[in-house]
């Protein structure tokens, strides 16, 4: 986003603005006090306006109505000149002195063909009494409305790209306007100037309310729905229409009533029209401020809204009542239809709109410029006195070049001068910013990039990918862009919102959040950067709902500003910022982008933390590998390391594990008499839990083998219970163990559960196999068990293959044929390998069989083949 150019043409608009609504009011306080001023002038002996077509008379006093001149006559002539405008009346007053004779021409309301004739002595103007309407008077005259200029100008100074700021201009001087007359007495080309700003305020007032309360305050304009915006235009191009038509009326009606007759016949037949027109706008401003403030969500705003809604219907409805029955009975003036003190004291009512506005404004907050309360004096006046420096300047610049072309007549020298006085005023334009420049840097006020710096910020940090780092960044190009020497970021930890990074603090400060408090939901809830008025005892900071602690932890960091960082409605993080050095407040310019901030460091941190948790994660598995990696070591040493040579024995046992570690386990063991112990078993479960039961599985075993004797059954029952001790509930084995004794050629056996081993009978061409499956239940799932064994007669060529279910599994995925089929038919086929040979075919043929499936299972193979010795 690109810094905003400086407001010069916004500024010397609002001057020349400031100039004309200054240069109307001191002339109506002039002729409104003159005696004030020095001024001696006479009263008023009546009032004129055009009524029907003819100029009649009102509020007669005095001597004119000794004279014989009563209200509803027509005027004829003044003091002989024929009554073509209102301005015959005022020259005629304006010019008088007291103790001159008026004279006045006139057609009594009782006899209108009649005409008649009233001479009188004019009276020197004398003040209302002090208690008797002089302080009412003055009021409305002069506090009344340089307070509202004051309040508007200074708003639209502070916040010249405010729309609703320039809009409180128009609302606040179409309101002095009301009560007001008597600009006819004010001279030729004045009294004009005076018809066109009154009448262009008074008609235009309805529509600056209607747009005030859609636009106001700028960071909640309310945008009106399609059906709103076809009326809002028709009311907008019908009053504009009928404040031009007016204004030209007004002239006439001063200048020359016969140039606007037809123009004001029509007027007077659209007046029902135009008071429906003004009514509806204006009550446009009480629909609007209603609708946005049941629509706020933060109940700062709402009541904000809620006290210019109130202030505006105590301050305008009672002169609003008064005017709607001047309207219903037929127009006229208010003074002639209700008693003087009752409509003196509805126009007073009317200043209770701007106190309640600038009540909203400064107190409230509403438009951001109480930094004009707050900044220093020092700032102000350099600030200003290097503009007004410049103008002076550039005055004597103009007047020397004037002076310097009178006296010279060649046509180069005065080029040269024309040149020279363009350039010096240039050159004192550059000083003058480089002045301006320096002076806001001093006062920390530069706004020098800091649209510039924060957009820039807002894609820089999308490429930071570590907590620490982004929050450094973020924290420092705020507080440089801004000024903001203390700035705080915390983030959620365990429930908690704590300090990841503070700026400006002497130590990383003390101050704790909770994640369901009070503050966090506010600005969970608000999803915008949220204010902190610890001074305000009406703001959210004071209500009940927030904690002393919090509030002690806001004030501890000097919080004047909380900005969330969310992701998906989530709230990440919250930046603390404090106040400025400047000690202005975070303009809507500032708030709109620390929330474009926001935004991007919301998904900046959600990205930087996914980025830690990722890096956490990628160790505590490279940690795991290693460790299993280790297990695995260690469980490939559980395996047997060395066969010894058993008497008529060929055996061998392999176990290729889906995991680093398995659950599967085979052993051999040497037992007394020459006897071969023989034991395979898979663990429930895979991995490092596994492996730990199959260890324990493997010392039980060693342990009671030796001293087991031919009980094998028994072998199985402790070494079961052994298991059920030292293993969780969930945790069992199937298991297969048995004994071979060469000299008998028997072999007893038990099988816990698990896969039954096939002994191919070399007699017949390995064409049949046994299955042996005598034994009982898994064991280390039930404590007491019973186990039963059996003995089996082997021969000479006989081979025994002991296999776990990722064998048989494995050799089934297709689900065409069983598993343990397929793995018969591949011992039938090599039965001419040696045990080794046999149990790599046999692996072979279940990779071939899985399709190039991934393992699930371990896989583990005993070989036993009987020889003939």
């Amino acid at each position: 986003m690109a810094p905003r150019k400086r407001p010069t043409l916004r500024y010397i608009c609002l001057a020349a603005l400031f100039v004309v609504t200054c240069g109307y009011q001191i002339r109506a306080t002039y002729f409104a006090f003159p005696e004030f001023f020095g001024h001696v002038t006479v009263h008023w002996p009546f009032t004129a306006s055009y009524n029907g077509g003819a100029p009649t008379t009102a509020f007669v006093t005095g001597p004119a109505a000794n004279a014989g001149l009563s209200d509803g006559d027509v005027v004829t002539a003044v003091n002989g000149r024929p009554f073509t405008g209102l301005k015959i009346l005022g020259e005629a007053v304006s010019s008088a002195q007291p103790g001159d004779t008026m004279s006045v021409d006139f057609h009594p309301s009782t006899s209108p063909s009649e005409t008649r004739n009233a001479t009188f002595v004019l009276q020197r103007y004398q003040p209302p009494p002090l208690f008797g309407g002089l302080i009412a008077i003055v009021t409305l005259k002069i506090v009344f409305p340089f307070l509202c200029i004051f309040l508007g100008f200074w708003v639209a100074a502070v916040r010249p790209y405010d729309k609703s700021a320039w809009l409180l201009i128009f609302v606040l001087f179409g309101l002095c306007t009301v009560y007001g007359s008597g600009v006819e007495s004010w001279g030729p080309g004045l009294r004009d100037f005076g018809v066109i700003f009154r009448t262009f305020m008074n008609l235009c007032w309805p529509l600056s309310m209607l747009f005030f309360g859609l636009y106001f305050p700028e960071n909640f304009a309310y945008t009106p729905p399609q059906s709103l915006r076809i009326p809002i235009r028709i009311v907008t191009v019908g009053l504009l229409a009928c404040a031009a038509l007016a204004i030209v009326n007004n002239i006439g009606e001063i200048e020359n009533y016969a140039s606007v007759a037809g123009l004001n016949v029509r007027l007077e037949k659209f007046g029902p029209l135009i008071f429906i027109l003004s009514i509806a706008a204006a009550s446009g401003f009480f629909m609007f401020t209603r609708i946005k403030a049941a629509a706020s969500g933060s109940p700062d705003v709402k009541r904000r809204f809620n006290l210019i809604y109130a202030g505006a219907t105590l301050g305008l409805t009672p002169l609003l009542i008064l005017v709607v029955i001047q309207n219903v009975r037929g127009g006229g003036d208010l003074e002639s239809m209700f008693p003087e003190w009752l409509v003196i004291g509805a126009f007073l009512m009317l200043i209770v709109f701007p106190i309640t506005l600038a009540h909203v404004i400064i107190v409230q907050r509403a438009m951001d410029v109480r930094m004009v309360v707050r900044q220093g004096v020092q700032y102000a006046l350099a600030r200003r006195g290097t503009f007004v420096l410049q103008i002076v300047l550039y005055g004597i610049i103009i007047l020397i070049a004037g002076l310097e072309l009178q006296k010279r007549h060649n046509q180069l020298e005065i080029v040269i001068i024309v040149c020279l006085g363009f350039a010096a005023i240039f050159w004192l334009r550059s000083l003058g910013d480089r002045l301006r420049a320096w002076i806001d840097k001093r006062f920390f006020r530069d706004a020098y990039n800091a649209d510039q710096i924060l957009s820039g910020l807002s894609d820089e940090v999308r490429t930071i990918l570590e907590t620490r780092p982004l929050l450094e960044r973020v924290t420092q190009r705020i507080s440089e862009s801004l000024h903001v020497p203390r700035v705080a970021v915390f983030t959620n930890d365990a429930g908690w919102f704590k300090p990841a990074y503070a700026l400006g603090y002497p130590s990383i400060p003390e101050a704790y959040f909770a994640a369901s408090g009070a503050t966090i939901r506010k600005v969970s809830h608000e999803n915008d950067p949220v204010r902190v008025y610890l001074d305000d005892n009406q703001s959210w900071v004071n209500s009940p709902d927030v904690s002393d602690d919090e509030r002690r932890n806001l004030a501890a960091i000097g919080s004047q500003l909380l900005l969330p960082l969310t992701v998906k409605e989530k709230v990440l993080g919250v930046i603390s910022l404090g106040e400025k050095k400047s000690e202005a407040p975070y303009s809507g310019s500032d708030l709109r982008l620390l929330k474009s901030v926001a935004a991007q460091t919301g998904l900046a941190l959600a990205n930087a933390q996914l980025t830690t948790a990722i890096a956490e994660e990628v160790g505590r598995r490279e940690k795991m590998s290693r460790e299993i990696e280790i297990a695995r070591e260690v469980q490939e040493r559980l395996f047997p390391q060395r066969l010894q040579p058993i008497a008529g024995v060929e055996y061998f046992g392999a176990c290729r594990t889906a995991l680093g570690v398995g659950g599967d386990y085979y052993d051999f063991l040497a037992l007394p008499g020459g006897k071969l112990g023989i034991a395979l078993g898979d663990i429930s479960g895979k991995g490092i839990p596994a492996a730990l039961m199959m260890a324990s599985l493997q010392a039980s075993l060693r342990a009671e083998a030796a001293r087991a004797g031919a009980d094998i059954a028994g072998l199985i029952a402790r070494v079961n219970q052994a298991l059920f001790d030292a293993s969780s509930e969930d945790r069992y084995a199937t298991f297969f163990y048995g004994q071979y004794d060469p000299a008998t050629h028997e072999l007893t056996y038990v099988n816990a559960g698990h896969c039954a081993p096939m002994l191919f009978r070399a007699a017949g061409g390995f064409a049949t196999a046994d299955r042996l499956d005598v034994g009982g239940p898994v064991i280390g799932l039930i404590p007491d068990c019973i186990f039963e064994q059996a003995v089996v007669k082997v021969s000479p060529g006989d081979e025994l293959v002991i296999f776990t279910d990722g064998v048989s599994e494995a050799m089934n995925r297709d689900l065409e044929e069983w598993g343990e089929t397929r793995l018969a038919e591949t011992v039938r086929k090599s039965t001419t390998l040696a045990a080794p040979g046999l149990i790599a075919a046999i692996m072979s043929a279940a990779d071939a069989f899985a399709a190039g499936a991934p393992q699930h299972d371990d896989m583990t193979l005993v070989v036993a083949r009987i020889s003939a010795s």
